[in-house]
């Protein structure tokens, strides 16, 4: 970056975690006045507001680098801002992870210590390059992007249920937010039936979890694609199929512990590009948000964005 002290449009979640973030903002606001860093702020005021925040500042470009504080949610929001505004030379991101699961920044090594993760940013001098997930939707041509990973079936009605829940409140309060995914897995067990899976020309009769990772992790630290990054080009697509009740609950028992890749019932697929779809409704998640019930018809592939920020 050219300009040897840059200004920052700083995108703040005060309600990120469960209000961790409004702790920890005054914490960051005091370091970068203590640094003279130049900077604007853009508090978030509903769902979907930091999306047109982030489309606005691009339109503006009033700014060098703009920060984000909040959780993978948030992230998610300003990313697609950013795509949608079409620049045509993109201003670049940094991140300070808030959040209850930080997905992103376990993948990318991004501190969960407010103050390292702002060094990491100040210290940076080459832009990184980072893989986005990118959809679109055959049947209403609806699309969008995601920054770790896009769930159908099981792990989206745990989101369906972890994020309608007083227990992830509560447990973001302890700072103990990455559990209420797993605490709510059994309940979404019960409920969750199989359905009929379609990628390109494998059928799965009896699908129960069905996940596009472009990052290792989902929920909060369980590593399921080992062998993914954020900046390698490319998506993973995992299938598990429920065969009886004992090998499901082995699976899902991998699954929480994040060794799921150890399990020889799980389905993969790697490439650039993946169709898939679904015979009826299911919910589906991006990025640990709920996105929709509905049946599923999507053509996936990738895109980049860059980032300013070391990462370890």
């Amino acid at each position: 970056m050219k300009n040897k002290n840059p200004k920052f449009s700083i995108i703040v979640n005060l309600k990120a975690g469960s209000g961790h973030a409004k702790k920890i903002w005054p914490i960051v606001e005091r370091e970068l006045k203590r640094r003279n860093l130049a900077y604007e702020c853009f508090y978030t005021k509903a769902i979907g507001h930091a999306q047109t925040l982030a489309k606005e500042i691009a339109h503006k470009r009033e700014c060098d680098i703009i920060l984000v504080l909040g959780g993978d949610g948030t992230l998610h929001e300003v990313i697609n801002g950013l795509l949608f505004a079409k620049q045509k030379t993109p201003i670049p991101v940094s991140y300070i992870p808030t959040g209850s699961g930080n997905d992103f920044a376990k993948s990318y090594g991004i501190s969960n210590t407010p103050i390292k993760a702002l060094d990491q940013i100040i210290n940076c001098q080459n832009i990184q390059n980072v893989c986005i997930g990118h959809y679109i939707e055959k049947i209403g041509g609806r699309e969008g992007f995601f920054i770790n990973n896009l769930g159908i079936g099981f792990d989206a009605r745990i989101v369906h249920k972890t994020n309608s829940s007083l227990t992830k409140k509560g447990l973001n309060k302890l700072n103990l937010g990455q559990f209420s995914y797993a605490m709510k897995g059994f309940s979404a067990f019960l409920t969750q039936n199989t359905f009929e899976l379609i990628i390109g020309e494998r059928h799965f009769k009896k699908a129960y979890i069905s996940i596009v990772n472009n990052v290792p992790y989902i929920g909060g630290g369980m590593k399921v694609s080992p062998e993914m990054s954020p900046f390698k080009k490319g998506l993973e697509l995992f299938v598990v199929e429920k065969k009886d009740i004992p090998n499901l609950l082995k699976i899902l028992s991998l699954f929480i512990q994040g060794k799921v890749d150890k399990s020889p019932y799980v389905h993969r697929f790697k490439n650039n590009k993946l169709a898939i779809k679904t015979k009826n409704s299911q919910f589906i998640h991006l990025d640990g948000e709920e996105f929709a019930k509905a049946e599923v018809n999507l053509i996936l592939d990738t895109q980049t964005y860059p980032f300013w920020q070391i990462h370890n």
